[in-house]
């Protein structure tokens, strides 16, 4: 399974360090991400989040993908309300889900298939 931190690291290789700088140093989710992103509220709002909709404690706590896509639908749709929606800022939203979706779903196919156990013949 993928920690909080983990998952920020892989965002930002595939995003690029200038839409998402992280602090290497971080303690809490909000100092995770450098004052130097493209979006930088933006990037630690969601941050922040995704960091409680999994419940973390800490950076190195297991995320899963429907919380984590439930912290960015809310942060979408929290900025659509508000009126202060900007379409670099909706987009940076919509990729981080797709990619979340892709870094996850594999993740947690393979702890269902790992649980999974045959049926066994029930005998009374």
């Amino acid at each position: 399974m993928t920690n909080f931190l983990t998952l920020f690291q892989r965002l930002q290789s595939e995003l690029g360090e200038a839409a998402l700088p992280l602090y290497p140093e971080a303690k809490a989710p909000r100092e995770l991400i450098l004052s130097q992103a493209l979006h930088p509220e933006l990037s630690k709002d969601a941050a922040t989040l995704i960091f409680k909709h999994n419940r973390c404690a800490n950076l190195l706590d297991p995320i899963s993908l429907y919380p984590t896509l439930d912290a960015l639908g809310a942060l979408k749709a929290q900025i659509l309300q508000s009126g202060r929606a900007d379409i670099d800022a909706i987009r940076l939203i919509e990729d981080m889900g797709y990619l979340v979706t892709q870094l996850l779903s594999d993740l947690d196919e393979q702890s269902l298939d790992r649980t999974e156990n045959p049926l066994t013949e029930v005998r009374m």
